[in-house]
């Protein structure tokens, strides 16, 4: 993936503001800012840049979730699920997607099932806080590095009482990340995963109804 510094940004931002140094108060408002815009245009679009494929191991559950092939979604693994299959279909073009559920933040599979482990396609969990400090991660997605930058201003203005410039940057960074979005669905469209589907079966979930 191409990479944009923390420091980068931060330059950016502080010639974008018009001053040459930013304050601690201020640059701690920068990244918060920033870490807050980075995790709501996480989720937008199917970003290929944050895709990543996961293999776990699937096996009988009781609580909170009955069935008979499940695993857990945890935070080491994917943040959205947006495929399961019983191959890596980026690797074998024979990977067979499969029949599952989402419930209470585990995967589960059909009760009839053979599988023992799966191949999760969905988008990287993002880390916990970007910076420059210690446990800070530095490098940000390049693709979001304009609208960064132009989302920070916007809050900046914000903060500072200055509504109308805030609300101006804020359309030029939704413009700027609708662009984005419309190259992902050009792209998509010309990458599509070639798969083979097994049929849907029942999910091993047993609901007792009571009257």
């Amino acid at each position: 993936m191409r990479i944009v510094t923390y420091d980068q940004l931060k330059t950016r931002f502080t010639s974008a503001i018009g001053v040459d140094q930013l304050l601690a108060s201020e640059e701690t408002a920068f990244k918060n800012s920033l870490n807050d815009r980075v995790k709501g245009a996480w989720t937008r679009a199917k970003w290929p840049e944050l895709m990543t494929v996961v293999e776990l191991s699937v096996a009988a559950t009781t609580t909170p979730v009955a069935a008979d092939k499940a695993v857990q979604i945890d935070n080491s693994s994917v943040l959205d699920v947006f495929g399961v299959y019983d191959k890596n279909p980026y690797a074998d073009r024979t990977a067979i997607q499969l029949d599952y559920r989402l419930v209470n933040g585990y995967i589960v599979l059909p009760a009839e099932s053979s599988a023992t482990s799966i191949f999760v396609v969905g988008n990287q969990v993002p880390p916990s806080n970007y910076g420059d400090g210690v446990g800070e991660t530095t490098d940000l997605p390049r693709f979001l590095e304009r609208y960064l930058v132009l989302a920070c201003v916007s809050d900046w203005y914000k903060a500072d009482g200055m509504l109308e410039k805030s609300l101006a940057e804020e359309q030029v960074a939704e413009e700027t990340l609708a662009l984005e979005i419309d190259r992902v669905e050009r792209l998509e469209g010309m990458n599509k995963i070639t798969i083979q589907t097994y049929p849907s079966y029942t999910l091993g979930i047993s609901i007792l109804q009571t009257t």
